[in-house]
C-alpha cells in the first residue's frame, strides 16, 4: 500500500456545499503527510461535474462519476474497495474540514493499537456556525469493546465523533464490510463497531471539522425498520435494554416518527398511531421523573 492518505469526498447533488468541502481539503495547513483528494460523484444531475470542471484542475483533485447513481451504502462500499493507501478518509460533501485536520489526525492514527480515529466537530446549522460540539470529552478517548462504544450513541452519554470525520487504517475498513447485518441508514454504526475487531477506536477531543445540519441530512427523517435493526444490534452487543438511557433512546425515535406524521389530533384516530402512543406510554411511565428523559424530550422538539 502507498504511505499517503486518500481523502474521498462522497458527493450527491449538493454542489454548493461540495465546494466548501473541497476548498477546506485543499487549504489544509502544511504537514509532512501527503494526501490525495478524490471526489466520488454519485449525483442524479450534472451540477457537480460542471462545478469540478469549472473550478478545479486535475492536479488539485481526481474526479470519479458514478453512472448510474447507486444507493448511499453501495457508494460507500465501492469507494472503500477502491482505496489503496495505508490510511483513508471518507468525507461527506456537506461538511467542512478545519485547517489542522490532516496534520493532527495523521499523527494520531499512526499509533499501532488504533484501527480508526474520529475527531470532535462543531455544528454548522446550514450556514450558521454554532458553539455546539459533537462530544464533550476533554482528552483523547479510546474504546476497546463494542458495548462501551455503542453506549455512547445513547442520550445523555456526552455525544459521539461524527461519522464523516473518521480516519481509518484502510485494510481494517475494507475488512469490516464482510459480515454486515444492519441495513439502511444506520449501517455506519456497525461498520465503526466492527473495527474494534482489529484495534481500538479513538476520539480526538479537538474539533477538527464543521458538521453541517440541514434539511437533507439523513438524520432528519426517521425510518422505523432501520432504527429497529440498530436497536436489536445494540442489544446483541451487550447494551442494557433496561437502562434508562436505552429506553429513552427507543422512545425518542418513536416521538420523532410521530412528529413526521403531521398534526397530532388529525392522526390520533389511526390504529397504528394509537398503538405507537400506547407503547410509548407504557415504556416511559417509570422514567418520567428522570432528568435524562426530559432533557432528551426537550432536545427532540427544540431541533
Amino acid at each position: 500500500m502507498k504511505e499517503n492518505i486518500q481523502l474521498y469526498i462522497l458527493s450527491r447533488d449538493r454542489p454548493n456545499f461540495l465546494k466548501k468541502a473541497i476548498d477546506s481539503a485543499l487549504n489544509q495547513n502544511p504537514s509532512s503527510i501527503n494526501f490525495e483528494i478524490i471526489v466520488s460523484d454519485n449525483s442524479e444531475s450534472d451540477d457537480v461535474s460542471k462545478l469540478i470542471a469549472r473550478c478545479y484542475t486535475t492536479k488539485e483533485l481526481n474526479y470519479i462519476r458514478r453512472d448510474p447513481p447507486i444507493s448511499a451504502i453501495e457508494h460507500f462500499k465501492i469507494v472503500a474497495s477502491e482505496l489503496n493507501s495505508k490510511y483513508s478518509v471518507l468525507f461527506h460533501d456537506d461538511d467542512v474540514l478545519c485547517p489542522d485536520y490532516m496534520r493532527t489526525m495523521s499523527l494520531l492514527i499512526q499509533e499501532d493499537s488504533i484501527a480508526a480515529i474520529g475527531c470532535n466537530a462543531i455544528n454548522l446549522k446550514k450556514y450558521t456556525l454554532t458553539s455546539e460540539k459533537r462530544h464533550n470529552f476533554s482528552s483523547l478517548k479510546k474504546f476497546d469493546n463494542e458495548r462501551e462504544f455503542l453506549e455512547q450513541y445513547l442520550p445523555c452519554r456526552g455525544g459521539c465523533a461524527p461519522y464523516p470525520g473518521y480516519m481509518y487504517v484502510t485494510k481494517y475498513l475494507q475488512q469490516s464490510f464482510s459480515n454486515l447485518s444492519v441495513k439502511g441508514k444506520h449501517v455506519d454504526v456497525e461498520i465503526l463497531t466492527s473495527l474494534l475487531n482489529y484495534g481500538e477506536i479513538a476520539w480526538c477531543e479537538e474539533p477538527l471539522m464543521y458538521y453541517r445540519i440541514h434539511d437533507s441530512n439523513d438524520s432528519v427523517v426517521e425510518n422505523i425498520p432501520d432504527r429497529l435493526q440498530l436497536v436489536n444490534y445494540m442489544k446483541d452487543k451487550g447494551v442494557d435494554k433496561h437502562s434508562t438511557e436505552f429506553i429513552i433512546f427507543r422512545v425518542s425515535f418513536w416521538f420523532g416518527w410521530i412528529k413526521q406524521q403531521g398534526a397530532f389530533l388529525s392522526n390520533i384516530t389511526r390504529w397504528r398511531y394509537r398503538t405507537v402512543i400506547l407503547s410509548i406510554f407504557s415504556k416511559t411511565v417509570k422514567i418520567f421523573g428522570t432528568r435524562c428523559f426530559w432533557k432528551i424530550l426537550l432536545y427532540r422538539y427544540m431541533k
